[in-house]
């Protein structure tokens, strides 16, 4: 077993649509970050993001707010699995 920590997070962003293909480029270049769902009508993106550091994941959610075109960030669900 890895004695490594594990940290992930599950965000809804909600993007201008005229900006989305963009902001998914710019999301899937973080090595960590996935794209599991996306509505391109209403601009939503599933975004899942995981670290085995927990200052990283959080400062990768945080950085997401700043990506020109996002409107909106949700945080939907959270888990740690610490060693």
């Amino acid at each position: 077993m890895s004695n490594e920590n594990w940290y992930v997070a599950s965000l809804v962003v909600q993007v201008r649509p005229e900006k989305l293909a963009a902001v998914k480029q710019i999301l899937t270049a973080v090595k960590g970050n996935e794209i599991h769902a996306e509505n391109p009508s209403e601009g939503k993106l599933v975004v899942v993001m995981e670290s085995t550091d927990e200052a990283d994941l959080v400062a990768r959610m945080e950085a997401v707010k700043e990506i020109n075109g996002v409107v909106a960030v949700s945080l939907v669900y959270s888990y740690k699995d610490e060693q």
